[in-house]
């Protein structure tokens, strides 16, 4: 029921030793240890409250946006591509990787319509149709004859809306950023993809600004081809 501040997640960006507790955050479509409770990102990162009690002041006028849906809960998790929105004061961030830990990133207003999401699964329902479900729980259905999306591609959707305005595949070329391992958070290129027959996991070799980096393929994230299709900095 409580979460002391030692082991809290590093993604918190909060010292360890002022306090006994911090803000455990409720179960959703993030790992605990993958997000940010909404609490702790309005006083200790975002820095719009001094007290969780002035958070919940904030959450309570119905102003606070997570994927364009009011949240009111304080420990309500926020994680990866999510979009944060506070309208009232015309603050709009997308929650990215920097450094090794979540961060918001401010984007303009426009931007804080649409999110990226990775295919983590896909599965066959009646009525040929297609069920594919995205990194932050969210799914949606296809026909199969346009179902041509794989495990691993990145879809653009609206929010709240849900709706996909476009696609990017797992491919050779395409720019990536590394959600998992000692190189989290990094961007490069994808050079080569290593499909392993065997219980051994697949692996992926990404090109950053000539060096070459080698990680694991469930720890790749598409984010466009040429260019990035998110504000990054």
């Amino acid at each position: 029921m409580h979460l002391k501040r030692l082991r809290a997640s590093k993604n918190y960006h909060m010292p360890k030793k002022t306090a006994k507790f911090a803000v455990l955050p409720n179960s959703g479509p993030h790992a605990k240890d993958e997000c940010i409770p909404v609490g702790v990102l309005l006083r200790d990162i975002l820095m719009f409250a001094k007290t969780i009690a002035e958070a919940k002041t904030i959450l309570n006028d119905s102003q606070f946006l997570v994927d364009g849906k009011i949240i009111k809960g304080y420990k309500h998790p926020v994680g990866f591509m999510d979009v944060v929105a506070l309208p009232k004061i015309n603050k709009y961030y997308r929650i990215l990787l920097k450094t090794g830990k979540l961060m918001p990133v401010e984007i303009e207003s426009k931007e804080a319509s649409f999110k990226l999401g990775k295919i983590i699964s896909k599965n066959v329902l009646h009525g040929g149709k297609i069920q594919f479900g995205l990194h932050d729980g969210r799914t949606f259905a296809m026909d199969v004859k346009k179902a041509t999306y794989k495990v691993g591609d990145t879809v653009q959707i609206t929010v709240p809306g849900q709706e996909v305005k476009s696609h990017q595949s797992l491919d050779v070329g395409n720019l990536v950023m590394i959600t998992g391992g000692k190189n989290i958070g990094t961007i490069g290129k994808i050079k080569m993809i290593e499909i392993v027959e065997s219980p051994e996991p697949n692996m992926v070799l990404v090109d950053v600004d000539g060096t070459e980096i080698r990680t694991l393929k469930k720890y790749i994230f598409v984010i466009g081809t040429k260019e990035s299709l998110i504000k990054l900095e």
